[in-house]
């Protein structure tokens, strides 16, 4: 998840205590970069590294997140991304948590001819879908008998949940069996281009140099290290020398494109979730529920759970959470207007986490053919999925693994994805984002 410094190279220790000479180095170790890094390793790639700063993730979007995954989109790759991914979270749900409980969107009046014409491309291509009127809305969630301005749902059943934890360690124990070393508390600080030929040193090779830090770090630490400018450096210095180098970094992706000599749009939100008391109604039946307002909310063991995206918020490293006051400003009066039986939440408890968000809301993933790092031709990226990481995670590490060991993709093409398309002036802009 995050692997980059923005303190200056020159003043890290001159010692060098370590040198690795790796064949792909990814930087980020979280759901992405670990998909990644279990898709290379089975199809035969050796020696792979992944680095990362903090690899438990506490700081991690991949485990920052309500764990919703969907293949219900409007672009059509979004959509095969997805389902790809569910197909195969649902061949091992018991391992990552994964549940089919479905998706159920409320539309307003202004919404469902769109969304109608929307689902029926869905179903066609061979997701389950459907529309329900308020009679039916009702009938499939009882507990919701306020349902002023809603002019109809939309049904996903294949849609649900997933532990984005359990998900992220299923893809490093598969890459670990198959050779992948993952680097715990190491920040890179310097990356460079270089043609030279010695010992440790490729053709075109790539010189990483990064700090490794103590392994235990509080949370306050592992942010003021992130988030400062100030001269604190790991207990030792490494360098590593790749012949490629993925940027799987996050919201940090941005800060370590700067260091890979790129430019990135991409910037770093917040988002926040609230946990509450809903013992008036048992939500264990269900799964996700997007209301017309855009707060989404989920059973999370016998609570609550309910998130909403604050699109006037500057961008920002910020994980203070606002608690109360969040909830009872953007939660609470949303649920208030769709059942009695939420008239009388209770908040409990929430947390804030970092989206890494591109400019169209949409991932950046491929070879990066921009700046210096264009010119060695081994430098790839996959990140700013604006929220979207886990339930695309395994079918974005797949296919962006197909282009590095194949040289092109085949199972999807992601071309419409690269990085290029913000110079091209060609967005890749999805309507429906929570």
């Amino acid at each position: 998840m995050i692997a980059v410094s923005t303190i200056d190279a020159p003043t890290a220790p001159k010692i060098i205590n370590d040198v690795q000479k790796v064949e792909t180095l990814i930087i980020g170790a979280g759901v992405v970069g670990s998909s990644l890094a279990m898709h290379l390793a089975e199809m035969g790639m050796k020696n792979i590294r992944v680095l990362d700063f903090d690899l438990e993730g506490s700081l991690s979007s991949s485990e920052l997140n309500a764990g919703g995954v969907r293949a219900t989109w409007n672009k059509p790759l979004n959509v095969e991304l997805s389902k790809f991914s569910i197909d195969y979270y649902a061949k091992v749900a018991s391992e990552v948590g994964y549940r089919d409980c479905g998706y159920v969107w409320l539309y307003t009046e202004e919404a469902p001819a769109a969304k109608l014409k929307s689902q029926l491309d869905r179903t066609a291509g061979g997701w389950p879908a459907e529309i329900w009127d308020i009679a039916e809305l009702k009938k499939r969630l009882s507990f919701v008998d306020k349902t002023e301005g809603i002019a109809c749902a939309l049904s996903t059943p294949r849609d649900g949940l997933i532990n984005p934890n359990l998900l992220k360690n299923y893809f490093r124990s598969q890459a670990r069996a198959r050779g992948v070393v993952f680097d715990d508390r190491t920040l890179v600080t310097e990356v460079n281009y270089s043609s030279q030929k010695g010992p440790f040193v490729h053709r075109k090779s790539i010189h990483v140099v990064a700090q490794s830090f103590e392994s235990v770090m509080s949370h306050e630490t592992k942010v003021e290290v992130l988030s400062s400018q100030k001269e604190n450096f790991g207990r030792r210095r490494i360098e590593y020398h790749a012949e490629r180098l993925v940027n799987c970094a996050g919201p940090w992706a941005a800060q370590v494109a700067k260091l890979m000599h790129y430019p990135c749009p991409s910037v770093p939100l917040r988002r926040q979730v609230s946990v509450f008391d809903c013992r008036e109604v048992d939500l264990s039946h269900y799964g996700m529920i997007v209301d017309t307002s855009g707060v989404y909310f989920h059973p999370e063991a016998t609570n609550g759970l309910a998130g909403f995206a604050n699109r006037g918020e500057p961008p920002s490293v910020n994980f203070t959470y606002d608690g109360e006051d969040f909830f009872n400003e953007y939660i609470w009066p949303a649920l208030y207007e769709r059942s009695t039986y939420f008239e009388r939440l209770k908040h409990l408890t929430g947390w804030a986490g970092l989206y890494e968000v591109s400019p169209d809301e949409s991932a950046i993933i491929g070879l990066v053919e921009t700046g210096d790092a264009k010119k060695s031709g081994q430098v790839f990226e996959a990140h700013s999925f604006s929220g979207h990481g886990v339930m695309q995670s395994y079918g974005a590490g797949f296919a962006l693994a197909e282009k590095i060991v194949k040289g092109m993709y085949e199972k999807f093409d992601l071309s419409e994805l690269s990085g290029k398309r913000f110079e091209e002036g060609k967005e890749f802009r999805e309507d429906l984002i929570i």
